[in-house]
């Protein structure tokens, strides 16, 4: 588990820093040859694979659970759900903002001119905010992760009992 963990916290971190500099920097540097223009759509491509990354070893990490293991599945991803459904859409909005930053640099627009696009600023400031709220579910769900509660049998055992016990009184 602290493998993940530290796995879990290294892609954070790398996706955070390729999100904080990936708009900034100008990697071509004023370069207009096609292999410039290439080191763009690398570095929109290494934060793609990070953020499937991070989503691999969530998913690797729920993977250990007892529920995954006997296939209640159900239950795990409810305890889950703001995670489970943040990652798509944080990658499909990743997706769609680095498609537009690659094509708008690919027209020969330097990063000066990128921040006076009419919805680019917007659109920046969106993704900033999806991705702090990514960032705080993916720490939330490692940390909840670690609990022992998650690898116990007797433990959902019980939950399931009293959950049971408590349906029948109510008939």
């Amino acid at each position: 588990f602290l493998v993940k963990t530290c796995l879990m916290i290294i892609l954070l971190l790398s996706d955070m820093g390729l999100n904080s500099s990936v708009e900034f920097d100008d990697f071509v540097k004023g370069d207009t040859s096609e292999n410039s223009k290439n080191i763009l759509v690398l570095m929109f491509g290494l934060q793609l694979v990070v953020q499937i990354s991070t989503f691999l070893v969530l998913f690797l990490m729920m993977g250990d659970t007892y529920l995954f293991r006997v296939g209640l599945l159900g239950v795990l991803a409810k305890q889950f759900t703001g995670v489970l459904l943040i990652h798509p859409f944080y990658i499909a909005y990743t997706m769609f903002i680095g498609g537009y930053r690659v094509n708008e640099m690919h027209k020969d627009t330097t990063i000066i001119t990128l921040w006076e696009l009419p919805y680019f600023i917007p659109l920046s400031i969106v993704h900033k905010i999806v991705a702090s709220i990514y960032y705080i579910a993916n720490l939330r769900s490692t940390i909840k992760l670690g609990s022992p509660l998650y690898y116990n049998k007797d433990a959902w055992v019980e939950i399931f009992y009293d959950a049971n016990r408590d349906t029948k009184r109510i008939e």
